[in-house]
């Protein structure tokens, strides 16, 4: 083949094409076991950090290992479903009141799973048909010396700006009080909604309240403007990212009612 003509050129650009992409699948797959523990690491120091077990600022150098072992130790992981359905619910329009049909959370229970098989059971549900889905989610806990329960972190995520924001928030063993928030994924546009990541904003989320006086979830809010001083239920917004921080408030509070039978449960004993 003449090594000038465009077939040579196509041929050969073709053949470059395909070496590289096989060896590129190689090397993937030769990484795959060490790039998922990577990813299970990273989300177990962001679990650390929004239970109070690790402080990034101050322990910044601390060994993998110790951290791997503090996890072990300190912290129990479950599986819970989530059950769904159906419920009337009066909806007012136009000073017309009306009864609607909608899907809400009606229990969540424990069960038998092993944390390390989550992402597998997740992989089996989705062949199944949508009807025939069970939901599951994680359910992190902080335990003192003795096994009793310290603190609760629940994953958190939905929309923002530009992308899915993932985290995780911790809250007291009473359900009500923030411990911690972080965040290990998400696309914002760095200096704006990126700031979810700032230590100093995820600190005003500790002690805030996630209820009521009448013990019924309120979430915290994201206050463009800033929040008052005394508010229990607010931290102040994203300067220039008003759209993230409104994503926050509603993911947050979408989140907290999904496990919300089983704090209720965990409350009563």
């Amino acid at each position: 083949m003449d090594k000038g003509s465009n077939k040579f050129v196509v041929v050969f650009q073709t053949a470059v094409c395909v070496v590289l992409a096989i060896l590129l699948a190689g090397a993937y797959n030769g990484l795959s076991e060490s790039i998922a523990a990577n990813q299970e690491f990273d989300k177990q120091r962001n679990i650390l950090k929004a239970v109070g077990l690790w402080n990034p600022a101050e322990e910044a150098g601390k060994p993998r290992k110790e951290l791997e072992d503090l996890f072990k130790n300190r912290m129990r992981s479950e599986i819970l479903e989530v059950k769904r359905g159906e419920v009337d619910v009066e909806v007012k329009r136009a000073g017309v009141v009306s009864t609607e049909k909608v899907v809400k959370v009606l229990d969540v229970v424990k069960t038998d799973h092993d944390i390390k098989d989550f992402a597998n059971l997740m992989r089996e549900e989705g062949k199944k048909p949508a009807a025939e889905r069970k939901e599951y989610v994680p359910f992190y806990v902080r335990v003192d010396d003795k096994g009793a329960d310290e603190a609760y972190c629940i994953p958190i995520s939905g929309y923002g700006l530009w992308s899915t924001l993932y985290g995780f928030l911790a809250l007291q063993a009473n359900c009500r009080n923030v411990v911690g928030i972080t965040f290990y994924d998400h696309k914002e546009t760095p200096g704006l909604g990126g700031e979810v990541d700032n230590p100093s904003w995820q600190a005003q989320w500790v002690d805030k309240c996630v209820r009521g006086d009448d013990g019924m979830l309120t979430g915290v809010n994201v206050k463009k403007g800033g929040a008052a001083p005394d508010d229990p239920h607010a931290v102040d917004g994203l300067s220039g990212a008003t759209i993230t921080g409104d994503g926050v408030t509603r993911f947050v509070m979408s989140d907290l009612q999904t496990y919300e039978p089983y704090f209720k449960k965990l409350l009563n004993g």
